[in-house]
């Protein structure tokens, strides 16, 4: 064997072929197949056709040398006896392993690194067993366990899972408390993504969590955390509040100056009731028309979202829906609109009904903004049998329509209703 390791290293023109030969083993768990030696350099080609007493022009017109034609010429040269296997392993200086073996022992690794962890934290095992199902949404989670540090990681994720706040908290100086991090659980950390993974299994919601601020707001919010207090907001008007039964002053003064609310979800967090003297609450999503609204009609129940929906208009119409209200909705009649339109019906279902958003308002709203292909295909995703006209027309006209151009049919709607319904009952 050394006699064989000094001829095949003393120029290194063995190498690239002896390192094809271990990968072809390990591929097939025995000496079989052939590797391609056309883009070797023509010295390590000469060398192996010396070795194979073979021309040299002979095997590069042939382009391939086969691993058992190689070792049967290992039994005809004064090497007679060592198998190439044993060559390789000598060579390399490592055992040679087959693919199979490399995926079990490393699967045995797993197993025993999973072992572990349940042992070492099992105030997580209810993450662990999920993760053992190994569905598309613990994908992340398994690329992150071969990091190092996941065992830390887990230690955090523990204590997190214990340390969950019963009043609410924000999440930077929940971080802080826990981690000494305030920017521990940022969403872009490791941590942060596998603590939102982590809370949307033990919230027992199947699928992948959902990234962006909407769902991730509702998220934290049913474990008492909070992302942002202040600047996450809803603006109403004409709408009342209660707090363990009495009636909020802040509420109660602005209903009777019919003044406008910026209701931060700090506030929203403080009522337990949200209510109005009329049935039915209308919304909008444009301060612009909101405003416009409220010249005309000072007295509306009116609602606006700003754009899409942040966790405080959700907050805010949930308390409307249990308050027994009924909810109109009017938007922007583009794929975005009507896309956050069907949001909203899914949600609320038939305490929810469309305001101007029908065929006729998209015709009489059509403005001069093309609609691209890419906006468009957003209306693929719209799975409302109410939308469907609209749906048709806007691929077919390829427009946006806005709410600006239908403030007097939205108008005339609100007294027809008003007239017809709050007034009767």
């Amino acid at each position: 064997m050394e006699e064989a390791l000094h001829y095949f290293q003393q120029a290194n023109n063995f190498e690239r072929l002896f390192q094809q030969f271990r990968k072809k083993y390990s591929s097939y768990g025995r000496v079989g197949g052939s590797i391609s030696i056309q883009t070797f350099p023509p010295e390590d080609q000469q060398a192996i056709a010396l070795f194979l007493s073979e021309d040299v022009e002979d095997l590069r017109h042939r382009g391939t040398v086969t691993l058992l034609r190689f070792e049967r010429r290992l039994q005809q040269s004064r090497f007679e006896g060592i198998m190439l296997p044993q060559l390789l392993e000598a060579y390399f200086d490592v055992p040679l392993q087959t693919n199979h073996e490399v995926r079990f022992l490393a699967e045995q690794q797993k197993r025993r690194k999973w072992s572990r962890l349940r042992s070492a934290y099992p105030e997580l095992i209810y993450w662990f067993n999920h993760l053992e199902r190994k569905t598309p949404d613990t994908l992340i989670v398994h690329r992150t366990s071969d990091l190092p540090r996941f065992e830390q990681l887990c230690e955090q994720l523990e204590r997190l899972d214990q340390s969950l706040p019963f009043e609410y908290e924000r999440i930077p100086l929940y971080a802080q408390r826990i981690t000494g991090d305030p920017h521990a659980l940022d969403r872009d950390t490791e941590l942060g993504k596998l603590f939102i993974h982590l809370l949307h299994v033990k919230d027992g919601r199947s699928g992948a969590p959902l990234m962006d601020s909407e769902n991730l707001n509702e998220l934290y919010l049913r474990f008492h955390l909070l992302r942002d207090d202040v600047l996450n907001f809803v603006t109403c008007t004409n709408l009342l509040a209660d707090t363990d039964g009495v009636q909020h002053e802040m509420w109660e003064g602005a209903a009777t100056r019919r003044s406008v609310l910026n209701v931060p979800i700090r506030e929203l967090l403080k009522v337990d009731r949200i209510y109005g003297e009329k049935r039915t609450v209308w919304i909008v999503e444009n301060s612009g028309v909101f405003s416009e609204l409220l010249d005309f009609l000072p007295d509306m129940q009116l609602v606006c979202t700003h754009g899409q929906f942040k966790l405080a208009a959700y907050r805010l119409l949930d308390h409307l829906v249990a308050s027994g209200h009924h909810l109109r909705y009017a938007g922007d009649l583009d794929p975005e609109g009507l896309q956050m339109a069907a949001r909203l019906k899914l949600r609320y279902g038939d305490r929810l009904t469309y305001w101007c958003l029908d065929e006729s308002a998209y015709l009489h709203s059509k403005s001069g903004v093309l609609l691209s292909n890419e906006r468009l295909a957003k209306l693929n995703s719209i799975q409302d049998g109410v939308l469907e006209g609209v749906v048709e027309h806007m691929r077919a006209e390829k427009r946006a329509g806005y709410q600006e151009a239908l403030l007097a049919r939205m108008i005339d709607e609100y007294q027809m209703v008003q007239l017809n319904f709050d007034d009767k009952n």
